[in-house]
Protein backbone atom coordinates (compact mmCIF):
# COMPACT_ATOMS: atom_id res chain seq x y z
CA UNK A 1 0.00 0.00 0.00
CA UNK A 2 1.34 3.38 -0.98
CA UNK A 3 0.80 5.89 1.83
CA UNK A 4 2.45 8.75 3.64
CA UNK A 5 4.46 7.65 6.65
CA UNK A 6 3.46 8.56 10.18
CA UNK A 7 6.46 10.90 10.25
CA UNK A 8 5.21 12.84 7.23
CA UNK A 9 1.67 12.83 8.57
CA UNK A 10 2.84 14.31 11.89
CA UNK A 11 4.95 16.87 10.03
CA UNK A 12 1.87 18.09 8.15
CA UNK A 13 -0.12 18.22 11.41
CA UNK A 14 2.66 20.29 13.02
CA UNK A 15 2.86 22.62 10.01
CA UNK A 16 -0.92 23.08 10.11
CA UNK A 17 -0.79 23.97 13.80
CA UNK A 18 2.06 26.45 13.24
CA UNK A 19 0.20 28.10 10.38
CA UNK A 20 -2.98 28.46 12.42
CA UNK A 21 -1.05 29.90 15.39
CA UNK A 22 0.77 32.41 13.19
CA UNK A 23 -2.50 33.56 11.67
CA UNK A 24 -4.25 33.83 15.06
CA UNK A 25 -1.50 34.88 17.49
CA UNK A 26 1.73 35.46 15.52
CA UNK A 27 4.01 33.84 18.08
CA UNK A 28 6.22 30.74 18.22
CA UNK A 29 4.74 27.44 19.40
CA UNK A 30 6.55 24.84 21.49
CA UNK A 31 6.78 21.21 20.43
CA UNK A 32 5.07 20.29 23.72
CA UNK A 33 2.01 22.40 22.90
CA UNK A 34 1.65 20.74 19.49
CA UNK A 35 2.22 17.25 20.92
CA UNK A 36 -0.40 17.78 23.64
CA UNK A 37 -2.96 19.27 21.24
CA UNK A 38 -2.87 16.19 18.98
CA UNK A 39 -1.67 13.47 21.37
CA UNK A 40 1.57 12.99 19.44
CA UNK A 41 4.68 11.44 21.01
CA UNK A 42 6.84 14.43 22.03
CA UNK A 43 10.28 12.88 21.27
CA UNK A 44 9.19 11.92 17.75
CA UNK A 45 7.61 15.33 17.16
CA UNK A 46 10.79 17.07 18.35
CA UNK A 47 12.82 15.08 15.81
CA UNK A 48 10.31 15.92 13.07
CA UNK A 49 10.46 19.63 13.88
CA UNK A 50 14.25 19.46 13.86
CA UNK A 51 14.16 17.91 10.37
CA UNK A 52 11.67 20.54 9.21
CA UNK A 53 14.05 23.22 10.51
CA UNK A 54 16.98 21.60 8.67
CA UNK A 55 14.86 21.70 5.51
CA UNK A 56 14.18 25.39 6.25
CA UNK A 57 10.42 24.86 6.41
CA UNK A 58 10.28 26.05 10.03
CA UNK A 59 12.49 28.18 12.25
CA UNK A 60 13.17 27.59 15.91
CA UNK A 61 13.88 30.01 18.72
CA UNK A 62 15.30 28.92 22.05
CA UNK A 63 14.25 30.25 25.41
CA UNK A 64 11.19 30.71 27.56
CA UNK A 65 9.26 32.45 24.79
CA UNK A 66 10.77 30.34 22.04
CA UNK A 67 9.33 27.66 19.87
CA UNK A 68 8.71 26.99 16.20
CA UNK A 69 7.30 29.12 13.40
CA UNK A 70 6.68 28.52 9.73
CA UNK A 71 9.59 29.76 7.66
CA UNK A 72 7.80 29.51 4.33
CA UNK A 73 4.74 30.95 2.70
CA UNK A 74 2.17 28.09 2.78
CA UNK A 75 1.24 28.65 -0.87
CA UNK A 76 4.88 28.30 -1.93
CA UNK A 77 5.82 24.97 -0.32
CA UNK A 78 4.74 21.76 -2.01
CA UNK A 79 3.77 18.39 -0.64
CA UNK A 80 6.82 17.05 -2.46
CA UNK A 81 9.11 19.34 -0.43
CA UNK A 82 7.52 18.18 2.82
CA UNK A 83 7.78 14.50 1.89
CA UNK A 84 11.38 14.96 0.73
CA UNK A 85 12.24 16.69 4.01
CA UNK A 86 10.80 13.80 6.03
CA UNK A 87 11.59 10.77 3.89
CA UNK A 88 14.17 11.73 1.32
CA UNK A 89 13.50 11.62 -2.42
CA UNK A 90 10.25 9.95 -3.45
CA UNK A 91 10.71 6.72 -5.40
CA UNK A 92 7.74 4.65 -6.48
CA UNK A 93 10.09 1.70 -7.10
CA UNK A 94 13.89 1.30 -6.86
CA UNK A 95 14.26 1.88 -10.59
CA UNK A 96 12.53 5.30 -10.40
CA UNK A 97 15.50 7.34 -9.31
CA UNK A 98 16.75 8.40 -12.72
CA UNK A 99 19.87 6.25 -12.50
CA UNK A 100 20.72 3.42 -14.84
CA UNK A 101 18.71 0.33 -14.00
CA UNK A 102 21.75 -1.79 -13.07
CA UNK A 103 22.10 -3.36 -9.62
CA UNK A 104 19.24 -1.60 -7.85
CA UNK A 105 17.96 -4.62 -5.98
CA UNK A 106 15.42 -5.64 -8.57
CA UNK A 107 15.65 -9.14 -9.95
CA UNK A 108 14.24 -8.09 -13.32
CA UNK A 109 16.82 -5.36 -13.84
CA UNK A 110 17.07 -4.51 -17.55
CA UNK A 111 14.59 -7.19 -18.62
CA UNK A 112 11.69 -5.54 -16.78
CA UNK A 113 8.64 -5.29 -19.06
CA UNK A 114 6.98 -2.51 -17.04
CA UNK A 115 9.92 -0.28 -16.11
CA UNK A 116 9.12 2.46 -18.67
CA UNK A 117 5.46 2.50 -17.59
CA UNK A 118 6.33 2.60 -13.89
CA UNK A 119 8.76 5.43 -14.62
CA UNK A 120 5.94 7.43 -16.28
CA UNK A 121 3.61 6.79 -13.31
CA UNK A 122 6.40 7.90 -10.96
CA UNK A 123 6.95 11.11 -12.96
CA UNK A 124 3.22 11.89 -12.89
CA UNK A 125 3.09 11.29 -9.13
CA UNK A 126 6.06 13.63 -8.58
CA UNK A 127 4.48 16.27 -10.83
CA UNK A 128 1.23 16.04 -8.85
CA UNK A 129 3.01 16.26 -5.46
CA UNK A 130 4.71 19.42 -6.75
CA UNK A 131 1.33 21.04 -7.48
CA UNK A 132 -0.22 20.41 -4.05
CA UNK A 133 0.76 23.21 -1.67
CA UNK A 134 0.79 23.28 2.12
CA UNK A 135 -1.91 25.93 1.94
CA UNK A 136 -4.09 23.58 -0.14
CA UNK A 137 -3.52 20.72 2.31
CA UNK A 138 -4.76 22.92 5.14
CA UNK A 139 -7.83 24.47 3.51
CA UNK A 140 -10.35 22.52 5.59
CA UNK A 141 -8.34 22.13 8.81
CA UNK A 142 -10.07 23.36 11.96
CA UNK A 143 -8.53 24.01 15.39
CA UNK A 144 -8.39 21.09 17.83
CA UNK A 145 -11.55 20.46 19.84
CA UNK A 146 -11.27 20.88 23.61
CA UNK A 147 -10.45 17.14 23.88
CA UNK A 148 -7.47 17.55 21.58
CA UNK A 149 -8.41 16.23 18.12
CA UNK A 150 -9.30 18.68 15.35
CA UNK A 151 -12.95 18.87 14.41
CA UNK A 152 -13.92 18.36 10.76
CA UNK A 153 -14.91 21.53 8.94
CA UNK A 154 -18.48 22.09 7.83
CA UNK A 155 -17.31 21.51 4.24
CA UNK A 156 -16.03 18.03 5.02
CA UNK A 157 -18.80 16.97 7.42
Amino acid sequence: MLQLTRKTDYAIVALAHLLRQQRDHDRPVSARVIAEAYHLPLPLLMNILKELAQARLVTSTRGATGGYRLAVEPGRVSLLEIVNAMEGPVKLTPCCDGLPILNQGCELSQDCPIQPTIQRVHERMIAFFKTVTLEELLEDVQPPAPGGRPEPSAASA
